[in-house]
């Protein structure tokens, strides 16, 4: 029997015949348009992954789920102290905020799910837009196979990768690399034209306190706006680019190349600031603290103004639930309708998490109904990123075993490849920043020259460029990372 709580605070409650028979009374959404009313797409209904010949899953048939909900599940699509819940037949859900998300048990991810099961395990994501399993320890590859259930995973990306697994994002956060852990709040590749769907992040090694992560409803912080404002900030539209907060932040110490590389991959996208979701039918703000630089439709004063308001009315506790991560824990969440930004309180504790962004193929447009669709190889086992701009980037991401593109990767952006001295042990380098290399680490030196290399690199990959470093080295027997193991990891990840 499916358990939930009546409010925060509250005991869990049984769902009784009764209160599930409620849940089929749907809500009018923000726009005005019941979806329990809406037509769904032709010849598929309910909002449901459909596998291909190889096991991955398509993305969902983007109709409104109405109130037959996802693999018959009655949904509410109102406010968690608003609602009676959903009722499940494999899993429980305890909500964690009266905005947004819930704990979710029974089900194991690490196991090959049953299609009734990962319908599930979508109805409750989209009915809490973000969702928490505790104690799911798993491997890269069950992790992958996992969101191949739910759609296209995306390919590499301007943060670092596990090796063997282009699709799997690999963020670790030690004494070298903080950044990452602090990032404002966002919506994860809003500033694609095509952004990710939803994204499932897994906490291989986390700190014992601290490091957790916060969500926010836009959905709710669109809601709560008054009638009049949500009219005017209809048809309005937003310029996301990285060159805002974080492309400056991640590339402190790379330098002007690699600020114009990023930007070269990353050009500036435009999307509305008001979005519908193209499954639940409601309105959420679609600006974020991150990336949006600008309301196009308004001058820069007028703008600046505006988004202020806009960011500071959506980040408030009301709007949001907060996530304390254990090691094997494991989120959810939906990319359409919430935000959510790290905390950063525990540095220099170590902390490794690996996710993976599943695709969206659909352009978030002012027209919902008729947003432009990507056009892919369902049958690839991801999509590059550079297909997720209407105009191809003039650069691209680098994949393992690929030759890169020129300017492509931050090893080519360290340095790497230009005359070295002689001597490595002469070179000038921050002596801060290699004594700080040298602290606790068990006998391995690193020389002058393989500091100064490693300094060159954007503040983003350079922990992940000193864990392979290090264990190189190790692999190598050698007690020194020195410019010999550098260039021996580059090759490696040049595929030579």
């Amino acid at each position: 029997m499916c358990r939930f709580s009546g409010g925060v605070g509250l005991p869990p409650v049984p769902l009784t015949s009764a209160r599930v028979a409620r849940t089929t009374r749907v809500r009018r959404s923000s726009s005005g348009h019941s979806p329990k009313n809406r037509r769904l797409l032709p010849d598929r209904g309910i909002a449901r992954p459909y596998h291909g010949s190889t096991g991955h899953a398509r993305a969902p048939a983007l109709g409104y789920a109405g109130s037959a909900g996802i693999g018959g599940i009655p949904m509410s699509y109102l406010f968690t102290s608003q609602r009676d819940l959903p009722e499940f037949r494999h899993l429980e859900a305890e909500p964690l905020s009266g905005a947004l998300g819930a704990t979710i048990s029974g089900a194991k991810l690490a196991d090959d799910l049953a299609q009734d099961v990962i319908d599930e395990i979508y109805a409750a994501l989209l009915e809490f837009k973000v969702i928490f399993f505790r104690d799911q320890e798993m491997t890269d590859e069950q992790h992958l196979r996992l969101a191949r259930k739910f759609g296209m995973p995306q390919g590499p990306g301007s943060i670092p990768q596990v090796e063997g697994y282009p699709m799997i994002r690999l963020q670790r956060m030690d004494e070298y690399q903080t950044i990452g852990g602090d990032v404002n709040y966002h919506t994860d590749d809003i500033f694609r034209d095509y952004p990710s769907r939803m994204s499932i992040l897994r906490g291989l090694t986390m700190p014992t306190g601290g490091g957790n992560t916060i969500w926010c409803d836009m959905e709710k912080a669109y809601a709560s706006l008054s009638k009049p404002m949500q009219k005017f900030l209809e048809g309005l539209t937003a310029e996301q680019t990285l060159s805002k907060n974080f492309g400056a932040g991640i590339l402190e110490g790379g330098g002007a190349r690699a600020y114009e590389d990023m930007m070269k991959r990353n050009p500036p996208v435009v999307h509305p600031v008001v979005r519908r979701h193209p499954e639940t039918g409601r309105k959420c703000l679609y600006v974020c603290q991150m990336t949006t630089s600008r309301i196009l439709e308004l001058n820069q004063d007028e703008s600046d103004a505006l988004l202020a308001m806009l960011l500071e009315h959506s980040y408030q506790p009301e709007h949001e639930c907060r996530f304390f991560w254990r090691d094997n824990s494991v989120a959810i969440w939906d990319n359409r309708c919430t935000q959510h930004r790290g905390i950063n309180d525990f540095s220099p504790a170590f902390r490794l998490m690996h996710r993976i962004p599943i695709i969206d193929d659909r352009r978030p447009s002012l027209n919902p109904d008729e947003e432009p669709r990507l056009d892919y190889d369902r049958n690839a086992d991801f999509i590059r990123v550079e297909d997720l701009f209407v105009n191809k980037p003039e650069l691209t991401y680098h994949v393992d075993g690929e030759e890169p593109a020129q300017g492509n990767g931050a090893a080519a952006e360290s340095g790497n490849g230009a005359a070295q001295p002689e001597d490595e042990h002469a070179v000038e380098v921050d002596p801060g920043f290699l004594n700080k290399l040298n602290e606790n680490r068990h006998g391995m030196v690193f020389t002058p020259g393989a500091a100064a290399r490693l300094k060159k690199i954007p503040r983003m990959f350079r922990g992940a460029a000193i864990s392979a470093v290090i264990a190189e080295a190790q692999k190598q027997g050698s007690s020194e990372a020195n410019i010999a193991i550098l260039d021996a990891v580059q090759a490696k990840r040049r595929g030579g």
